[in-house]
């Protein structure tokens, strides 16, 4: 069963450029480390300087051993409490969504 997870935040207004900096950089590491690929996106409407970050995973253990591997890792866990200077205290939250499965008990 696929996961997705998620991390919504808002960005301090004049500061986007220096977060997506921030951001490139930890993609660079998450490449080299082999960890997930993550999609940054911004609402189209709604609230302003919003940032939507996901990563897909296939099952909740390769979830789980990348987010170890990542706390475990200095040079990556230091650039992403960097770019926490960037963000509008509070407005941080994560969310983990599961697949659904088209064969769910009753769907037939």
């Amino acid at each position: 069963m696929a996961y997705r997870a998620r991390q919504i935040g808002t960005i301090k207004y004049g500061q986007f450029g220096e977060y997506l900096k921030t951001f490139k950089k930890l993609e660079e590491i998450s490449r080299a480390r082999g960890w997930a690929e993550a999609r940054l996106l911004s609402p189209v409407a709604g609230a302003g300087n919003e940032i939507v970050i996901e990563w897909d995973y296939p099952d909740l253990a390769t979830f789980q051993k990348e987010g170890e591997s990542f706390l475990a890792d200095d040079e990556a866990f230091q650039l992403f409490r960097s770019g926490a200077q960037h963000i509008v205290e509070g407005s941080l939250r994560n969310e983990l969504l599961e697949e659904i499965p088209m064969d769910f008990p009753g769907s037939n």
